[in-house]
């Protein structure tokens, strides 16, 4: 070593670590894991070493939500995900940041000038609502040099932090309840809009019919594609008891849209709910208990599932995560109300 002052380089020489490494660590930036840190920190007091922290930026208080959509079929302004930016709205305020800004980014419009409008908001961080994305849409957002958690999606190709449902274990619950109590020809409800979530609950139930002692029953004969909106579920359900159709005696569905929309097309056509069918949803959203009859679904921590990546991403933002990349998964819980009933005799 040099004589005179000692520097980070001569830190990082000891340390066995790279220079911008030292640099991480006593400007207390992310990126740095918490056994590297102290190692460093250790070596840098054993060689004397002195940081002239440079004078603190302003840091500014406000975390950024955005809110991306490919197509708007599944996000959409629905009690759902109002309480997904309720849990995020909530906790930004309990943890000390004084302003959340709320922005749509829009697929099939102009994305660099949505990047562009996004880099003049001075944010710590983001909590980017990730459903109906893809893999290959999250790099521009990571171009923007500041710490993201993704909410309601993650990619196993991506090292970012993300807060999920546990979705195909939700499933498969579902299903292995309706098997509970008597069950054993269940049809699927599946929405023909392709994201993970619906990917993962397909897993669930095809897992849980064939676990269920159910071999000799193909599950995929009583499998009927809808759309996730509405208007579109209601229409394809209708159109598919037109063509006299095969009935199971009870039904998952991909969430509680579709499951109730289904619904009143069976009942449409002179179907009981659940005297002749019974119906199982998915989300549990607030609407879900007023409809006729109030639907079984299994219930997801929609409030909790925000406030948590907004934890999450704080922590990123104070440097206090460990290094590690997270994936955070809660688990939906049945709630019963009068949409089920044992089959009949």
């Amino acid at each position: 070593m040099t004589e005179g002052r000692v520097t980070a380089r001569d830190v990082a020489k000891a340390a066995g670590v790279s220079p911008a490494t030292v640099s991480l660590v006593f400007r207390n930036k992310p990126g740095v894991g918490h056994k590297t840190r102290e190692h460093v920190v250790a070596v840098a007091h054993e060689l004397g070493f002195e940081y002239d922290a440079p004078a603190a930026p302003r840091k500014t208080s406000t975390l950024l939500l955005v809110i991306y959509k490919q197509h708007g079929r599944v996000v959409s302004d629905t009690p759902f995900f109002e309480s997904l930016i309720k849990g995020v709205s909530d906790a930004t305020y309990q943890l000390g940041y004084h302003r959340l800004s709320v922005t749509y980014f829009y697929a099939q419009q102009d994305k660099a000038e949505q990047i562009q409008a996004l880099r003049s908001i001075k944010c710590a961080g983001i909590v980017l609502l990730a459903t109906e994305m893809l893999a290959g849409d999250v790099s521009q957002f990571e171009r923007l040099g500041v710490p993201i958690v993704l909410l309601d999606n993650w990619f196993p190709t991506k090292s970012l932090d993300s807060v999920v449902i546990d979705n195909t274990w939700g499933a498969w619950s579902a299903v292995r309840y309706l098997t509970g109590i008597g069950h054993r020809d269940i049809g699927y409800l599946h929405s023909t809009t392709e994201i993970r979530n619906f990917l993962e609950r397909q897993e669930g139930y095809l897992s849980a019919m064939r676990s269920a002692g159910t071999m000799d029953i193909d599950p995929m004969h009583a499998v009927v594609s809808v759309g996730s909106t509405v208007e579109s579920a209601y229409e394809d359900m209708m159109n598919y008891l037109d063509e006299d159709p095969y009935l199971p005696t009870a039904y998952f569905a991909d969430n509680d849209i579709i499951a109730s929309s289904c619904v009143r097309a069976l009942e449409d056509h002179g179907y009981r709910v659940p005297e002749d069918i019974s119906v199982v949803g998915f989300d549990d959203v607030s609407t879900s208990a007023l409809i006729n009859p109030p639907l079984t679904t299994m219930a997801v921590p929609k409030t909790n599932m925000g406030a948590l990546a907004v934890r999450r991403l704080v922590s990123l933002i104070q440097g206090e995560a460990g290094g590690e990349v997270v994936r955070i998964s809660v688990q939906p819980e049945i709630v019963q109300r009068k949409s089920v009933a044992p089959p009949a005799e």
